[in-house]
């Protein structure tokens, strides 16, 4: 890959967000929060984040707009909404 070699400032939105996510996965962790992960990723670094994220062995706190994301793999769905939540 030709961007292997850059620096993070150099690299764009996605590209950082991607080496960040990739540096927290290699951690000897057991609990991620993940705030919005998917912005700036595009479709097919989305599909790998949702696979890494399914293999993760600990618990994932996940905040997110994009239900085309995690609707088919999170236990639960808390809907925050005017002040009220609502577990779906």
């Amino acid at each position: 890959n030709e961007h292997i070699s850059n620096k993070m400032m150099v690299l764009s939105g996605g590209e950082s967000a991607k080496v960040r996510l990739c540096k927290l996965m290699l951690k000897d962790i057991n609990f991620l929060v993940l705030d919005e992960p998917t912005n700036h990723l595009d479709v097919d670094a989305k599909d790998e984040l949702k696979k890494a994220i399914k293999e993760f062995k600990g618990t994932v706190l996940l905040v997110s707009h994009d239900p085309d994301f995690y609707s088919d793999w999170v236990s639960d769905i808390w809907n925050l909404e005017q002040w009220t939540t609502k577990i779906v």
